[in-house]
């Protein structure tokens, strides 16, 4: 059986199998049959968060991985041809970093936002949101957040 979301039904139980004194181990399972849908490689996961996490993410929707990797294509081929804009970022955000500024400044998608209409952009025909943007700038590429991004 699979819900509205194509995401099979599960449940997670405590697995008597994998479990230890001490060490309890947790397992997904369906609750029409009983068959186990996910054990973590046979090692079961340790925590109940962990294991629906982790069955969450082996059934998401994989459509918008690709929609993730073309956003974020637009916004790396904006910021390579807006070098001058980027930099300007990385002073700023250095600046209140280092404590230059005041203590209440930050910088945020709103400082982002304004530095751009700042410098003649147009929000509205930017080919992606400021809050894309600000998520790229500040925390890498959205598909590979193991591997740091380089700037060029």
């Amino acid at each position: 059986m699979t819900s509205e979301n194509n995401k099979p039904k599960y449940e997670v139980i405590k697995s008597g199998t994998l479990s230890k004194i001490g060490d309890t181990r947790y397992i997904c399972v369906s609750p029409e049959t009983g068959e186990i849908l996910d054990d973590a490689q046979g090692y079961g996961y340790k925590t109940i968060q962990k294991a629906h996490a982790a069955f969450a993410y082996k059934f998401r929707d994989k459509s918008k991985d690709a929609e993730k990797q073309e956003l974020e294509g637009k916004i790396e081929l904006w910021c390579n041809e807006h070098k001058n804009i980027v930099k300007n970022f990385d002073t700023v955000s250095f600046e209140i970093a280092k404590g230059s500024w005041g203590p209440d400044d930050v910088f945020d998608v709103k400082m982002m936002k304004e530095m751009l209409i700042d410098s003649g952009f147009k929000i509205e025909e930017l080919p992606f949101k400021v809050k894309d943007l600000y998520r790229y700038y500040t925390k890498g590429p959205f598909t590979d957040k193991k591997h740091k991004r380089k700037r060029k």
